[in-house]
């Protein structure tokens, strides 16, 4: 065959070719136009689906794309949450026992036996008066009371044999009484001529020396029990009704910086100061260390309840170019809820918006949640 023939039949088999290709592809408006092109294009459809269904059943050959399964969340409860407010105020320790010291007779010092900053038990003596005069007046009052117990022994053994009268031994024995008494007067006035610790703590510097005369109007030392201290403090009247004793308070004190303190509410006052409008509250605070003193100051803070509110897992809640939202399970479908924070706890987020307490919220597997999607749980 002549080569110009060839290429004849060539062209005529690519235009052939081309012109079944506009007539026949899939969707082709040619193909639509003619009686039975709408018939082929349903078959191709159909065709089509097949296939799809196939390869998403998992019915093709190995390779083919399986169907994506539901994703995995967990759901949590909107609870109920109070916004708890931290209020700050400034106190002042004071010991948990304290005096000042003074004498309760007037007399000559002639010794001092503590030491500043020394810790004293109950009854141990600070300062000596003189006392010459007193222990005469015990003495004597103990011979009194010797001579007045010996006469009511003759008394008794003579009444038995009835030769005193009933009379005379009473006598006797209303003469003994009364050199007990006058035995325990000169031991009290004895006992004042010291000057003694009340109860056990620490003494501060003691203001007189020997060979002072004092008065009981002079003062002699500051006593503190200061293992425990007292830390006294005012709040505004609006939470007068939010403090309770043995509430936990924080102390700091510029004395000891990088030091975190505790305590509780001791005592809360039964009145409002009607210029201040604030309530004093009293704050207990364990010394055993001794790194406080009593005057320091102290900033306290506390946590006071508030409002309440809606509150999420801190899991649940995203965020976008919109602001934090979180997903809210409607029916068996996840939707979107924007919502506003207002504070947030250890372990979650007190929200404000479209949620009520009671409605879930996806708290984990956020990342695969979309909005209207259908989601599983582990409980099925």
């Amino acid at each position: 065959m002549a080569i110009w023939k060839q290429l004849l039949l060539c062209v005529g088999l690519i235009c052939f070719s081309a012109v079944g290709l506009a007539l026949f592809a899939p969707g082709s408006r040619l193909l639509n136009a003619l009686p039975f092109g709408e018939a082929l294009s349903s078959l191709g459809s159909a065709q089509a689906k097949y296939s799809d269904q196939r390869a998403g059943s998992g019915g093709g050959k190995p390779g083919l794309r399986r169907a994506r399964p539901l994703p995995l969340v967990v759901l949590s409860k909107v609870e109920p949450a109070l916004a708890d407010e931290r209020v700050k105020s400034v106190g002042t320790a004071q010991a948990i026992q304290r005096t000042t010291l003074f004498p309760e007779v007037a007399g000559r010092v002639i010794s001092v036996d503590a030491n500043a900053g020394q810790r004293l038990s109950v009854d141990d003596i600070v300062v000596q008066l003189d006392d010459q005069v007193q222990r005469l007046a015990v003495e004597r009052a103990s011979l009194s009371l010797a001579d007045a117990e010996d006469l009511v022994q003759r008394y008794q053994t003579l009444a038995a044999k009835n030769t005193i009268s009933a009379v005379q031994l009473t006598d006797a024995k209303s003469a003994m009484e009364k050199a007990k008494l006058d035995l325990k007067g000169a031991e009290d006035a004895l006992n004042r001529r010291s000057v003694r610790a009340p109860f056990s703590g620490e003494i501060g510097l003691i203001d007189v020396g020997v060979g002072d005369y004092v008065t009981p109007t002079t003062a002699v030392g500051s006593l503190d029990e200061r293992k425990t201290l007292l830390i006294e403090f005012r709040l505004p009247e609006r939470f007068s009704n939010h403090v309770r004793v043995g509430q936990a308070i924080d102390l700091q004190t510029a004395a000891l910086p990088g030091i975190r303190l505790v305590g509780v509410i001791s005592g809360i006052d039964n009145r409002i100061d009607t210029v201040s409008r604030t309530i004093l509250l009293q704050g207990e605070m364990n010394n055993e260390t001794d790194l406080a003193r009593p005057g320091m100051s102290f900033d306290v803070s506390l946590e006071i309840g508030g409002e309440e509110h809606p509150s999420v897992p801190s899991l649940a809640v995203q965020w976008d170019r919109q602001g934090p939202y979180v997903w809210k399970v409607d029916g068996d479908r996840t939707t979107r809820a924007d919502i506003g924070i207002i504070a947030r706890l250890s372990d979650r987020v007190l929200i404000s918006g479209d949620l009520a307490v009671g409605e879930s919220v996806v708290s984990e597997g956020t990342a695969a949640v979309r909005q209207g999607m259908v989601f599983r749980t582990p409980e099925g």
